[in-house]
């Protein structure tokens, strides 16, 4: 088997945190990251009213639509009239710029 050929040009640089190499890849690529959302998913028990915490499961937030999943029409149905609870939670917790409204799905079987 051979070896592999590396060529080395210029001075050896000290090994970067993955983490400082993302955040510049990140910050150099104009992407926007919130991680509020991914808190929100993790908190839902927490940070919802007592009908959606039950009966909902938040997927993602899009254009500062929260995507949430309902288990049947019925409970979504109920709950399209209390998403500004919802949001008025949300926004309790995160500030009133990270969910400006709410889309119900009902998953397909």
């Amino acid at each position: 088997m051979k070896r592999a050929k590396y060529l080395s040009y210029g001075n050896k640089r000290e090994p970067k945190e993955i983490s400082d190499v993302l955040g510049s890849v990140i910050e150099s690529a104009s992407v926007n990251i919130d991680v509020r959302q991914g808190v929100l998913i993790e908190r839902w028990r927490e940070v919802a009213p007592g009908d959606w915490m039950d009966v909902a499961r938040p997927v993602g937030i899009r254009e500062q639509t929260l995507l949430v999943e309902v288990g049947s029409g019925t409970a979504g149905s109920l709950l399209k009239y209390q998403t500004q609870q919802l949001i008025d939670a949300i926004s309790k917790e995160f500030g009133d710029d990270l969910v400006t409204s709410v889309r119900l799905q009902i998953p397909r079987s």
